[in-house]
Parts: C-alpha cells; sequence; structure tokens
C-alpha cells in the first residue's frame, strides 16, 4: 500500500542557498502541524546547496529533492516546485526566511474553517542575516473584503511587498492561474489573479 498524499506541499526554489538553507529547513521542518511535503528544487547551484539539502534529505523523508541539469530561471523554478506537488493546500517557501512553528496549523485551521477563502498569511517580520528583528512589515491591505473590486484596488494601489505570496494557497485556486511569469512583479499579478478568486 502506497503512502497517502499529504494536505499540504511546501515548495522550497532555491539557487546558491547555501548561507541561509539550512535555517529555513530547520524552520519548515519544525512545524507543528506535521502532514506536509517539503519538495526542494535547485536550480543548478554551484555552492553546497544541493550537499546540505541532501542531507536533510537522508535525515527526513518528508523532504524530496530534486536537481535541474540547468538554470530554468527564477519563476520556472518557482512553477516547478508546484508541478511537482500533491497537496490540498500549497505554500512556497524562500530560502532566506524561518517561519514560525505554527505557521502551517494555523494558515491550515483558517483554510479548512472558511472554505470562501483561497490563501493565508501570517504577519511578518523583518530580520538581518543573525536572525535578529529589524522591523515588524506593518502593511494593511483589504485582501479579506468579499467584494473583488476591493481586494483588486488594494493589491495594484497600495504600496507593498507582495510576501503574501509565500502565504498557504488553495491548490484549486492556484491551478486556475498561470502561476509565476519570467517578468518583473509577476508576484504581484499572480496575488491579483488569486484574489479575484477569492478572500
Amino acid at each position: 500500500m502506497g503512502r497517502s498524499k499529504p494536505r499540504v506541499s511546501i515548495g522550497l526554489p532555491v539557487y546558491n542557498a547555501e548561507n541561509y538553507i539550512a535555517d529555513a529547513l530547520d524552520a519548515i521542518l519544525a512545524q507543528t502541524y506535521r502532514d506536509f511535503e517539503l519538495i526542494v528544487s535547485d536550480n543548478s547551484s554551484t555552492d553546497r546547496t544541493a550537499q546540505i539539502c541532501r542531507a536533510y534529505q537522508a535525515a527526513d523523508r518528508r523532504l524530496r529533492f530534486y536537481r535541474n541539469s540547468e538554470n530554468l530561471g527564477a519563476a520556472a523554478n518557482y512553477n516547478r516546485t508546484f508541478e511537482l506537488s500533491t497537496g490540498e493546500y500549497f505554500k512556497w517557501a524562500a530560502h532566506d526566511d524561518v517561519i514560525a512553528p505554527d505557521f502551517l496549523l494555523k494558515c491550515v485551521q483558517v483554510l479548512d474553517k472558511h472554505p470562501e477563502v483561497i490563501l493565508s498569511h501570517p504577519k511578518a517580520r523583518i530580520i538581518d542575516e543573525q536572525g535578529a528583528v529589524i522591523e515588524d512589515y506593518d502593511v494593511h491591505l483589504r485582501t479579506d473584503s468579499p467584494q473583488p473590486h476591493v481586494r483588486f484596488h488594494d493589491l495594484i494601489w497600495v504600496r507593498h511587498w507582495c510576501l503574501q505570496v509565500y502565504g498557504l494557497i488553495r491548490r484549486s485556486a492556484l491551478k486556475m492561474t498561470p502561476l509565476h511569469g519570467g517578468y518583473a512583479s509577476s508576484d504581484r499579478v499572480l496575488l491579483v489573479q488569486l484574489a479575484l478568486l477569492g478572500r
């Protein structure tokens, strides 16, 4: 009998990430919500990224490591992690971010309780190279509005860093978009497309 699909998939696209990748992996694998798979796609790194990731893969069967034979570009590598995933919910992760231990648990609870919500994300803090907090990221967007035009307006006109793209997203909604494009601000375009589908 094969293993059942995890409810959550996390896609971690990486390229020359050796400086921070261990911290990112530690934070993901320490989640209190355990029913997830972690897909790491290495975009043909030239540093120790692959070696580090393979060591983590050997220690935790939830991690699946892939290495591209050539650099596909950032957008294609992000999209590859989604294409390799199987979960009902999907999250992109960044190699230089650390997430709180209850990140997945709280986001899953929101999506489970509110079927009209297609993306759930936490507040964020900006940290330095040592992990010390520099500032709280405090930008309010009305993406929880029941009105699509309000969500659209704020994502287009309010200055923000598109951090919501690293939230937990319903797979069914993400499949209705073209994912990341190979052009500047494609993460903003993706968020707008998602916002037109739901809160």
